[in-house]
């Protein structure tokens, strides 16, 4: 495996937690930004996001391009992110989605230490996991004409929660497993932050569900 030669970097992972690390500050910056942005600003910057996610799946591989897609991408998905929080703090107060996120977030943590260390393989989830996606975007699409409420809010919502914990197993132990190298990191990165950010807002969603249950 083609690993970077500098020997600050001599284990590749500990460079992508780094970069993964840098990232999420410049995600935090983007939340800064979104909350001076108006409601207007919202549409548009889904579309940026989508299509800095789709350049970096295309031009990943050139490390002087694939570095600037991934932090344009944070700062973007960090504005659209405020966005949601905002909804999610209206809906059901600050403290309510302060203990979420933070569960959320010590429950991620927990899943990719264990699933980076241990000697199970996750890795045969990836099939179901990318179906399960395709589900919850269908569905998710469907809600724009028929609108979830009571259970099927909870289900949709939970199902979600449970798919990206699955994909945080399933990302960090094909890592752990199949090894990468540099030119791939920026890619690694960007999915594991969407495993993290997913979660949270599954699970805003889910408790919320339960709230106005």
């Amino acid at each position: 495996m083609n690993y970077s030669s500098s020997p600050s970097y001599r284990n590749p992972m500990q460079k992508l937690m780094l970069t993964f690390f840098f990232a999420l500050i410049v995600s935090v910056a983007g939340m800064f930004i979104g909350t001076q942005l108006p409601d207007v600003a919202r549409i548009p910057l889904y579309i940026v996001e989508l299509v800095l996610l789709i350049s970096i799946f295309f031009l990943r591989r050139s490390t002087k391009i694939g570095y600037p897609l991934m932090y344009g991408f944070m700062l973007v998905s960090g504005a659209t992110l405020q966005f949601s929080l905002s909804y999610y703090i209206a809906a059901i107060g600050s403290t309510v989605v302060i203990q979420t996120v933070a569960v959320a977030v010590i429950v991620y943590a927990g899943l990719a230490i264990y699933a980076s260390r241990t000697k199970e393989d996750f890795r045969f989830l990836g099939g179901f996991l990318f179906a399960s996606v395709i589900g919850l975007i269908v569905i998710g699409l469907m809600q724009f004409f028929i609108p979830f409420d009571g259970m099927m809010e909870t289900v949709y919502s939970g199902f979600g929660l449970l798919v990206f914990i699955g994909y945080t197993l399933y990302d960090f132990n094909r890592m752990a497993k199949e090894g990468f190298d540099e030119s791939e990191i920026p890619l690694m990165v960007v999915n594991i932050y969407l495993d993290l950010i997913n979660m949270v807002l599954f699970a805003l969603r889910f408790v919320k569900s339960l709230i106005e249950d």
